[in-house]
């Protein structure tokens, strides 16, 4: 459609003025030299800041409207933004824009619920330089990034500072973590059984994760890597033992100086973790394959449309090749050895995790995993211990109790706690602040996720102006 205008114009006698002519505008219609009408444009500007580029020329080509990428982005580009509304409770976090290379900064008003600015880098000059031009923060809530945390001084003086407590239970566990690496030989001796249910229908056991199975070549690969570690162990140990300094041995085997402390101080070759392995399709259906099996019905057709109907979305070749493995075992008489009828041996992580679980949602195996670490080593008893203090401070805001424990944790003898300890009173006014305060991290999380989101959505053009006006303007 195209629309003609009959308007009128004006002359100017002033000899001294620079526009001669002007012509009649049309606000309520179209903007000065537009090409489209305002009705068009925000109706573009809504697609374009909705899906961006791509996705949104493909839209728009299907709602009848002809219009490429670049004029989309152009639209985005081009709309002014708002001024950043004031906020009193800030949360400020990174976020990547390319993952171990480049970051920026994401700021939230924890108390709107709202993004209100992006940052092109995470210095604390920067985040200082925006605090100074926007006054009026009272509260930072923050991880324990010692920029954000002197960014926040400089720019904010009187405001106060909270940590997150998401954040103070990582970095705990991570000290136990050590804790029990140290330790790695004795807590394979506890068990932690995880039996499957009986007495339930097939259907019930539908979500169950199956056994993972371990490839012939991927055991022989990590048997080839634990072999060249338990080398470096051995020669780590043996010069450590003869009074070589850690930084001469991580400088001649051109390792890092952590790892090269870590392999001296352990009383056991560290493993390495296992990379996690990707969800197969059929994964979460096969304990209900094997109880369907068991109860007779051995028919790979009839199995996938019963699974088809629970919401299945792979193929059938893949149901039928788990049957007839099925019967080969079955045939054979050779019953697979299920991990969780002995039990697992408990490894650093896993106890690391076991133990910051709240009491409530432990079964009664894991607490007597967690009851059987205490009677191992005095060292794993005190960490059990100042764990569960450190989780009922952070969780149910018991911000007096802090100094005591601090006090407690450096005089516990046991490296690792005593360095959280250090750690946590280089910036003791803002844990004692999250360990009492309402504010926390979790908002921010969830707007950087979002910003994830729409990076990923713009098929390589996530350039940072333009994705700060797309997240923005969401926002």
């Amino acid at each position: 459609m195209r629309l003609i205008l009959c308007v009128r114009k004006f002359f100017c006698r002033v000899p001294s003025c620079a526009r001669r002519i002007f012509t009649e505008r049309l606000p309520e219609v179209l903007a000065p030299w537009a090409r489209t009408t305002g009705r068009l444009a925000m109706l573009l500007r809504a697609l374009a800041f909705a899906l961006g580029g791509e996705a949104g020329a493909r839209l728009a080509k299907r709602i009848g409207l002809a219009i490429s990428p670049a004029t989309l982005i152009s639209l985005i580009r081009r709309t002014p933004l708002p001024e950043p509304p004031p906020a009193r409770v800030l949360g400020v976090d990174d976020w990547a824009k390319r993952k171990g290379r480049s970051y920026g900064t994401a700021l939230v008003d924890l108390e709107e619920h709202r993004l209100i600015e992006l940052l092109p880098d995470r210095e604390s000059e920067t985040f200082a330089r925006w605090l100074q031009a926007n006054p009026g923060v009272e509260v930072i809530s923050r991880d324990r990034s010692e920029k954000y945390a002197a960014g926040g001084r400089k720019g904010a003086p009187e405001a106060t500072h909270v940590a997150d407590r998401w954040h103070l239970l990582s970095n705990w566990r991570e000290a136990t973590e050590r804790v029990f690496d140290r330790h790695r030989r004795r807590i394979k001796q506890v068990l932690l059984p995880r039996p499957e249910p009986e007495g339930k229908s097939a259907a019930s056991v539908l979500p169950a994760k199956s056994v993972n199975r371990r490839r012939k070549y991927a055991e022989e690969q990590r048997a080839r890597a634990q072999a060249k570690r338990l080398a470096r162990y051995k020669e780590i140990r043996k010069r450590h033992a003869k009074g070589e300094y850690l930084t001469t041995i991580a400088r001649d085997l051109e390792i890092d100086y952590k790892t090269a402390r870590k392999y001296a101080l352990s009383d056991e070759c560290p493993t390495r973790k296992p990379h996690p392995r990707r969800r197969r399709t059929l994964e979460p259906y096969e304990p209900y394959l094997k109880a369907r099996f068991k109860e007779g019905c051995k028919n790979g057709r009839e199995l996938y449309r019963e699974i088809v109907d629970h919401g299945y979305p792979g193929s059938r070749t893949q149901v039928a090749t788990f049957v007839a493995q099925l019967r080969r075992e079955e045939n054979s008489k050779k019953e697979a050895r299920s991990p969780s009828a002995t039990g697992e041996p408990l490894t650093p992580h896993t106890a690391a995790v076991l133990l910051l679980q709240r009491p409530e949602n432990c079964s009664e195996a894991e607490q007597a995993a967690i009851a059987r670490l205490q009677d191992i080593h005095p060292d794993l008893a005190s960490a059990v211990s100042f764990t569960k203090r450190f989780a009922q401070i952070v969780r149910e805001r018991r911000g007096n109790e802090l100094k005591k424990w601090l006090a407690d944790a450096e005089a516990s003898g046991i490296r690792e706690i005593q360095q959280f300890a250090r750690k946590v009173r280089q910036d003791e006014a803002a844990v004692q602040a999250g360990c009492t305060l309402e504010w926390s991290n979790g908002q921010t999380e969830g707007q950087i996720t979002r910003i994830k989101a729409i990076k990923r959505q713009m098929y390589g053009r996530a350039k940072f102006d333009l994705l700060r006006r797309r997240v923005l303007h969401a926002a």
